[in-house]
């Protein structure tokens, strides 16, 4: 992955958020995961997904996903 700033994340983060909630389902978070170059097109992420969603809400919340960036 390509070093980005928070807000650069953040606006990768909205912009993958297809339906403003403020949080990624599983699709979503795969497109991002995809454009950020960290994953390949049709790969499995619900390993990652469910590690990143921390308080096991069932969508990764973007302070989960920027905790997760963040110490990667």
């Amino acid at each position: 992955m390509t070093d980005i700033s928070i807000e650069e994340l953040r606006e990768n983060f909205e912009y993958f958020d297809e339906n403003g909630d403020g949080k990624l389902d599983l699709v979503e978070f795969t497109a991002l995961m995809e454009a950020l170059g960290a994953a390949e097109t049709g790969e499995d992420q619900s390993f990652g997904f469910r590690a990143i969603d921390t308080d096991g809400s069932g969508d990764v919340e973007f302070d989960e996903f920027a905790r997760w960036f963040n110490a990667r």
